[in-house]
């Protein structure tokens, strides 16, 4: 018995030492678990069961309904009134669920008894609204599908009121209502009181499920409403809903495949406005509000480019300046492997060919459209910043939510993504598709028009079902202020790969932060909980009360003052796609503690209310507040717009030369660098008079200033026959030293081959009073390059001016560079002799190729009484030529600057820290582009002859996700290199190949190698010693800088900045780079800058931007600005004391 209780107890001993190792071990890999912000619940947690099932067959697969996979929406409100956000979820095939908040994330399904199970039907979206006006929350629900009209006709579901249990009773009533829609195919609806008058009306959200050719008859086509595709807009008259989408002025053709809608006063005007997202080939609409019961549509007035396949979007303010901000979001996956697997030939004609059919300019890829103000006429100003942000790839995605998670006063974004089935895997296309297709047609038929959809529907099934799935993760981007936001998907705990649709945010436990609802296909709703509130964050929660059937308020506007920040927030519960959140609004303090609420309700009334208690629900009434007797302050602007007497009117003409047809994998049109302008007294009467250089098949201008201010046309015989020459570039000096100032005119361009005779550059020499005539023609010699810069400087110190000759993209190679070099002026003025000679090879040899040159300074640097030289240029760092006796040595590296490689487009030195030396102010191309560079994963160029043909062909690589690949598709690589067909017959091998595994290593050794390693615009500060880099603040990134103009536009005796640009041409899916409105820099002397208010600054300078002059006339100052294929703008300043 001993032994046996001794073994007992040593048996009893070693269990307890497991048991606490086995909890210890347990403790510990519990808390090595990462903590995220949010967790998914599980079903049996929430009681939320609730499954979009989706069941395809051969009568309905998405083959036959292009529709079928958008999934289902998410509607929230506390619909029994008992302070807890309820849920109702939408299924397109099975039974719409309501579920009541019975608190701490339990949920009852009450659907049976509330009767809102919806119809048989194929059920989209849902609004929760106060349809009737009696204060409680109403339902609507879409219908669409391939149904009857019948049983498309959508739903509304008034609230009747409560049972004892407290579950709300619901009867539809759309019919009664007039908001039956029946036979449209609609994705949601939007309410809004657009005409003021205190009652809710209704946008209605539809789609085609037909195509029609977009180029075919295309105005007509545009312009004919279709009674089911088309959008609508409904008027409420004592809740009898009127359909006035004609009279209002809203588009409703048969192209519109509408899939998302924002409500917002875009224009701070008071009243709502509409954006609406358009799938395929018809463009997005933004139809501002006129106050009279019309919208005016001004989606091309607003936004440079759009997204393409635009799905959801969401209208609020990212940047707390009380701007409504909008995200729309379209299918551009993040990842190299998914990008090439969808990607196919970069279509610049059929890009074209929608530009000149009317449509706006569309790019694949989610927007964020950064709202920078209103014009004098009402018309609000978007620049696109979605690159820069950091969002602009998420795949293809659904539901964009603008919403404080984090709880520190500014908002982020959350994106649902998924598609059950791939179809636009190009694979899948090629060789399963294409196949089918050709063997129906074998038979003289066709597979997917509407009998073929008949005939061949066990066919159509089969490919369906063989279709790749693109299940991923959703994704949270994290608001970084300064426009930045950061990925945090994994950080805040959305790891799972789902198909993810409508999606709502709500403070679903009363804790003080949002929480998620989504919406997924084939699986559980995600219930997401957010554990922000263990940070102790401070916060408010805000409901509103309006004084008219309007009960809830929609159109409200909500700002909160704290110690840290403005927040601005509008009361539209429509957002992201599907879907509407909860009525209840919230912001996010911080650790702010102290807030100051204002509301203007939708009337036009004001409430403020001072030191409101924290981390509670507000409600406030819209009785109670008072007449909106505030006035707003309005400064005299820095800049306007010059009188039509004294701005020059001059149009720029293009020709329709297209560099993707002589190199199709270049990156951009570099034929489109005009037009660049030279500025000078000519004529010596105290004004200054302007060249403009134009495009091959135009007339160059030279206009000379008169003394009302105006500008005469001088149309020289010298010029008669420029329309043969691109001119690239200009420069006036004193060429023959007699005193007045001669023009230089340098050609280039894409269009003509190398050595051509019209590549010579052109002198014309001022015979007096600034009449020019051309030089001789042996005053130059013979170079036939493609040039682009030209400036001049006396670089020898010898009395006359001499000339850099820069040399742009060698045509149909870019990114290689033609030659440039040195001019010496060796005139004879005794004789009057003008004489120019290539000094190249004595001055440096380096200065025959630096680089595709866009810039050129001559500048002392280093206070010696030299000329030094300034070059940059593309595809090169900014290269320093110190001056020694007139020899110009490479100084690049000692003045820091070796690795400064970018994509520069323009220079210009000023003292700006006023220390007595020349500081630099450098512009690049931008951060909103696909490239995030650096000196580790820079995007790179290979020049080589890679065909062994005897031809070089560029290459152009970048890094993503940390390896490096080709940026173009597979299609357009076989085009150039027919040998890589053998290596890579389907995408997906091609999808996975880094550079490295499709060009060798002696290939790539045997190339010419470029990088670029920055695209920051950058202010240079001279030491004395070197050049000290600092990026210009982050407006000034938002895309190419063109122009730079230095002078004290403030009228404080410091220098201050203006800078100009954005950079239109280049490849399709890169699209315009557009998103600079003009940017002034306020200096301070130390080499800081403060950007100016765009309200302060006062105009618009917007368009694919080439340059920009200052223009002094009659003692007064104005600065042109060119653009490509544009119009010349002219602005005026005055200095303010």
């Amino acid at each position: 018995m001993y032994f046996i209780s001794k073994i007992t107890s040593k048996f009893k001993k070693e269990h307890y030492k497991i048991f606490i190792l086995s909890c210890i071990v347990t403790l510990f890999s519990c808390s090595d678990k990462p903590q995220t912000l949010f967790e998914l619940l599980k079903p049996n947690d929430t009681g939320i069961s609730f499954v979009n099932e989706i069941i395809e067959t051969e009568a309905l697969n998405i083959m036959q309904y292009e529709y079928m996979y958008n999934g289902g929406g998410v509607g929230i409100g506390d619909f029994n009134e008992d302070g807890l956000a309820d849920i109702y979820l939408t299924a397109n095939v099975l039974e719409n669920k309501l579920y009541l908040n019975k608190g701490d994330f339990m949920f009852q399904d009450v659907t049976s008894t509330a009767k809102v199970s919806g119809k048989k039907g194929w059920k989209t979206g849902v609004s929760v609204a106060d349809v009737n006006g009696d204060g409680r929350l109403d339902i609507y629900v879409c219908y669409s599908g391939l149904g009857t009209n019948e049983a498309r006709a959508n739903q509304l579901f008034i609230n009747k009121g409560i049972t004892k249990d407290s579950v709300p009773i619901f009867e539809d009533e759309a019919s009664a209502f007039g908001l039956g829609a029946i036979g449209s195919f609609s994705t949601q609806a939007a309410f809004l009181d657009y005409d003021l008058d205190g009652d809710l009306d209704m946008f209605l959200l539809n789609h085609s499920k037909t195509f029609f050719s977009p180029f075919y008859n295309s105005t007509k086509l545009r312009n004919t409403r279709h009674p089911q595709f088309g959008n609508s807009l409904y008027r409420n008259d004592n809740n009898t809903f009127v359909n006035v989408s004609e009279t209002a002025g809203i588009y409703g053709s048969g192209l519109n495949f509408g899939l998302g809608v924002a409500i917002s006063d875009l224009n701070q005007d008071g009243l709502p406005d509409i954006y609406v997202s358009n799938d395929y080939d018809e463009q997005d609409f933004l139809y501002l509000n006129q106050g009279d019961g019309t919208f005016l549509e001004v989606s091309k007035k607003s936004f440079g480019h759009i997204s393409k396949y635009s799905m959801g979007n969401d209208a609020a303010d990212i940047n707390n300046d009380g701007l409504s901000d909008l995200v729309t979001l379209d299918m551009l996956p993040e990842d190299n492997f998914r990008q090439k697997l969808l990607k196919g030939q970069d279509e610049y004609s059929r890009y074209q060919l929608a530009v000149d059919s009317s449509y706006h300019k569309q790019q694949m890829r989610n927007m964020l459209q950064l709202n920078q103000g209103t014009e004098k006429n009402g018309t609000p100003k978007f620049s696109e910043i979605g690159r820069l942000a950091g969002i602009s790839s998420t795949d293809w995605s659904w539901a964009s939510l603008l919403a404080d998670f984090d709880s520190d006063g500014r908002k982020d974004i959350f994106v649902s993504n998924g598609y059950l089935r791939d179809y636009t895997n190009k694979d899948f296309m090629k060789f399963e598709v294409d196949e089918a297709i050709t063997k129906v047609r074998a038979e003289g038929k066709e597979l997917f028009d509407e009998s073929g959809k008949r005939e061949y529907a066990g066919l159509i099934y089969e490919l369906v079902k063989k279709m790749p799935s693109a299940k991923i993760p959703n994704y949270m981007f994290k608001n970084q202020e300064n426009f930045s936001f950061k990925n945090v998907t994994k950080a805040w705990g959305f790891t799972k790969p789902t198909v993810s649709t409508g999606a709502a945010y709500a403070d679903l436990d009363n804790d003080g932060d949002l929480d998620l609802v989504v919406n997924n296909i084939n699986e559980p709703v995600g219930i997401y909980k957010n554990t922000i509130d263990k940070e102790k964050n401070n916060f408010l929660r805000i409901k509103l009360k309006g004084s008219t059937k309007n009960s809830h308020s929609l159109g409200a506007k909500v700002w909160v003052y704290s110690d840290s920040t403005v927040q601005f927030i509008e009361n539209y519960q429509v957002r992201g796609f599907q879907s509407s959140v909860d009525p209840t609004l919230y912001f996010g303090l911080g650790k702010s503690k102290k807030a100051t609420i204002k509301i203007q309700w939708s009337s036009g009334q004001i409430s403020e209310h001072q030191n409101v208690h924290l981390n509670t629900l507000l409600e406030f009434n819209e009785n109670e507040s008072k007449p909106n007797s505030q006035k707003e302050i309005v400064e005299e602007p820095y800049f306007e717009s010059a009188d039509a007497s004294i701005s020059l009117k001059y149009l720029h003409k293009e020709n329709r030369f297209v560099d993707f047809n002589l190199n199709r994998l270049a990156l951009k049109q570099s034929s489109r660098s005009g037009p660049k302008m030279s500025v000078a007294d000519i004529n010596e009467d105290g004004q200054d008079d302007i060249f403009i250089a134009g495009a091959y098949g135009s007339l160059d201008r030279l206009f000379v200033s008169q003394s009302n201010g105006s500008y005469l046309d001088t149309s020289y015989d010298c010029f008669k026959n420029s329309k043969d020459f691109e001119s690239e570039g200009s420069v006036f000096f004193d060429a023959d030293n007699d005193g007045d100032l001669d023009l230089y005119v340098i050609n280039g361009g894409s269009e003509l081959q190398l050595g051509s005779p019209k590549l010579k550059d052109r002198l014309f020499l001022n015979k007096g009073k600034g009449y020019l005539e051309a030089a001789p023609d042996n005053s130059l010699p013979k170079g036939y390059s493609n040039g682009s810069v030209v400036s001049a400087g006396d670089y020898d110190n010898d009395g006359d001016t001499d000339l850099f000759v820069g040399g742009g993209a060698l045509p149909g190679n870019y990114p290689d560079c033609a030659l440039g070099g040195i001019l010496r002026n060796d005139s004879d003025t005794s004789r009057g002799i003008v004489k120019f000679n290539l000094a190249t090879d004595e001055v440096n040899p380096l200065l025959r190729k630096p680089g595709i040159i866009t810039g050129a300074l001559w500048v002392d640097i280093n206070n010696d009484s030299w000329l030094d030289l300034v070059l940059v240029g593309e595809w090169m760092p900014i290269r320093i030529f110190i001056n020694t006796n007139g020899k110009l040595t490479d100084k690049t590296a000692t003045y820091l600057l070796e690795n400064s490689n970018g994509l520069w487009q323009s220079i210009a030195s000023a003292d700006i820290d006023q220390d007595g030396d020349m500081d630099l102010i450098v512009g690049n191309m931008g951060l909103n582009l696909p490239y995030s560079v650096s000196e580790k994963e820079p995007l790179e160029a290979y020049i080589g002859d890679f065909r062994k043909d005897g031809v070089s062909s560029a290459v152009i690589s970048s890094y993503m996700q940390g390896k490096r690949y080709p940026i173009p598709s597979l299609d357009e690589m076989q085009g150039a290199f027919p040998f890589l067909k053998k290596n890579f017959l389907k995408h997906a091998q091609y999808a996975s190949a880094t550079l490295d595994d499709i060009f060798s290593e002696d290939q790539l050794k045997a190339a010419t190698h470029l990088s670029v390693y920055q695209l920051e615009s950058v202010y240079l500060e001279n030491t004395g010693t070197g050049f000290k880099m600092h990026q210009l603040p982050i407006q000034a990134q938002f895309s190419a800088i063109e122009g730079i103009i230095t002078e004290d536009f403030t009228g404080d005796g410091i220098l201050d900045v203006l800078l100009v640009g954005n950079y239109y041409p280049f490849r399709v899916e890169i699209g315009p780079n557009d998103a600079n409105n003009g940017v002034l820099l306020q200096g301070n002397k130390k080499g800081e800058f403060t950007v100016i208010d765009r309200k302060k600054m006062g105009v618009w300078l917007e368009g694919d931007v080439r340059d920009a002059k200052l223009i002094r006339n009659n003692e007064k100052s104005k600065i042109m600005i060119s653009k490509n294929n544009d119009s010349l703008q002219t602005i005026q300043f005055h200095k303010h004391e």
